[in-house]
């Protein structure tokens, strides 16, 4: 049997901010351990594969503003699987891009069977998920859907709940319940027979783009169109930007799975209970997490004395707790986050109030990725900005030149290769260059070594959308 992983990798993660951020979501963060949980998706989607289940190629569904992480975690990997990344113009929900997703891999084998994971959630045992799926991945036919359906532990508002039946490792799905109210949720866990909905399908790809084409022929059309007026280049394809936006929005469960009897569609679910997480808050980190002997989760440098109950994460400044209790205390080099944790559920509503005055604090960290390697911003006023910036073994910047700003270069780490104006040389540490405005400029990292620059930038508007490319090998 020959299987398409399907890798969801959308999502902003908000609830975990300030450590989530737009540009870089909960996904590519190493919460747990130095794995991201990218990565740990992409892990389990390679255990999958047996003496009898082989995996076709893993496709990637992402954006354009997260491709240059989803490109930097998997050649960290090293894989030898084959691997595809679609980039989605603009977010249209799931439905949409399991579309895309169904229309890519036809391309490749049209009987290959899709495992659809998002790409944010943690799993304690790998082997109850892999034989979880295993079961769920022989139950598939052309009129069938199996759903994996979280072991319920506790009545819960943020999950969607699933009712089955039956006794066998394969049930029938009866139906769907969206995120109830607190006293539904109570009643349904007491019924038995109800699981969290995770988000996971395992289906043929003929099976979807029939059921979508019944339900939602719009939507059908335009992806199916955005698709074959796609552009690919070395790393990406990305469907058509003004077909695919005109595309409705919805999401797989709405679209398809609420609808399965009148589609045709038998829904098929295998209760999977491996110590699932969505991760969707700083208490569900909490959750996974080893506690020390007052209940308390700490990581980075923290110190603490007569505190109970209490998340605290220290990206670099020391974080210091005395008697506190029942808090989540979050630093990063630009904003501390202090909430107590009866409250975490509010954090979006916290965000709206930062969204008016601080906005960039929910776009970007400090710290940039960049497909060459990375820069974060050590200080900032109104006329300079001074930056650390890190272009990885092998890479480069693009050849630019700034309007509005000069820049001054000091060699930290490495050595680096300097193209200005039609001139070329060498800097090794402490040797260092000025860049005049409107000045062609490159640095180039021919080394096996990591090169760090200081970079000290000067003018009247330091904003990033001040680059002319000339020369980009990385499509921008």
């Amino acid at each position: 049997m020959k299987i398409t992983p399907v890798i969801l990798c959308g999502g902003s993660g908000t609830r975990l901010w300030p450590l989530s951020r737009q540009h870089f979501p909960k996904q590519f963060l190493s919460l747990t351990d130095d794995k991201t949980l990218f990565q740990k998706s992409i892990s389990r989607a390679i255990a999958l594969e047996s003496d009898d289940i082989q995996i076709e190629e893993i496709l990637i569904v992402t954006n354009e503003n997260h491709r240059f992480l989803v490109l930097a975690q998997l050649d960290e990997m090293k894989l030898k699987t084959s691997i595809r990344v679609l980039l989605e113009p603009e977010p249209k929900n799931t439905a949409p891009a399991l579309t895309l997703s169904a229309l890519a891999a036809q391309d490749c084998n049209s009987d290959s069977i899709l495992v659809v994971t998002p790409a944010d959630q943690y799993i304690k045992n790998l082997a109850c998920f892999v034989s979880a799926m295993h079961e769920a991945i022989r139950a598939v036919d052309n009129k069938t859907i199996v759903t994996l359906g979280i072991k319920a532990t506790r009545p819960d508002i943020g999950f969607g709940y699933i009712h089955y039946h039956g006794n066998n490792i394969v049930k029938d799905v009866l139906s769907f319940k969206e995120k109830p109210k607190l006293e539904v949720a109570k009643n349904l866990i007491g019924q038995g027979q109800h699981a969290w909905n995770g988000g996971i399908f395992i289906l043929k790809p003929k099976t979807w783009l029939n059921a979508i084409q019944q339900s939602k022929p719009e939507m059908t059309n335009f992806i199916k169109k955005s698709w074959q007026q796609k552009d690919k280049d070395q790393w990406f394809e990305r469907p058509n930007y003004t077909l695919f936006k005109q595309s409705p929005s919805d999401s797989i469960d709405y679209a398809v799975l609420e609808k399965a009897t009148s589609l045709g569609i038998n829904i098929m679910l295998v209760e999977l209970d491996a110590g699932w997480s969505d991760l969707g808050s700083f208490n569900a980190l909490c959750e996974i997490e080893e506690k020390d002997q007052d209940g308390n989760v700490f990581k980075g440098d923290v110190n603490s004395l007569n505190s109970k109950n209490t998340i605290a994460i220290s990206s670099k400044k020391n974080v210091s707790l005395l008697g506190v209790e029942n808090l989540i205390i979050i630093e990063t080099t630009d904003c501390v986050l202090v909430a107590n944790k009866d409250d975490a559920q509010s954090i979006k509503k916290l965000l709206n109030i930062l969204e008016k005055n601080h906005s960039q604090l929910l776009i970007e960290h400090t710290k940039v990725n960049r497909p060459w390697g990375w820069f974060e911003t050590l200080e900032e006023e109104n006329n300079f900005k001074v930056k650390r910036i890190q272009i990885d073994p092998g890479k480069s910047i693009s050849l630019q030149l700034h309007h509005q700003r000069s820049e001054h270069w000091v060699v930290v780490k490495g050595e680096a290769t300097i193209i200005k104006d039609c001139e070329e040389f060498n800097l090794t540490i402490n040797q260092s260059t000025y860049i005049e405005k409107k000045q062609i400029h490159q640095i180039i990292n021919n080394s096996d070594e990591i090169l760090q620059i200081i970079e000290v930038q000067s003018g009247e508007y330091l904003g990033e959308d001040d680059i002319e490319r000339i020369e980009d090998k990385y499509g921008r």
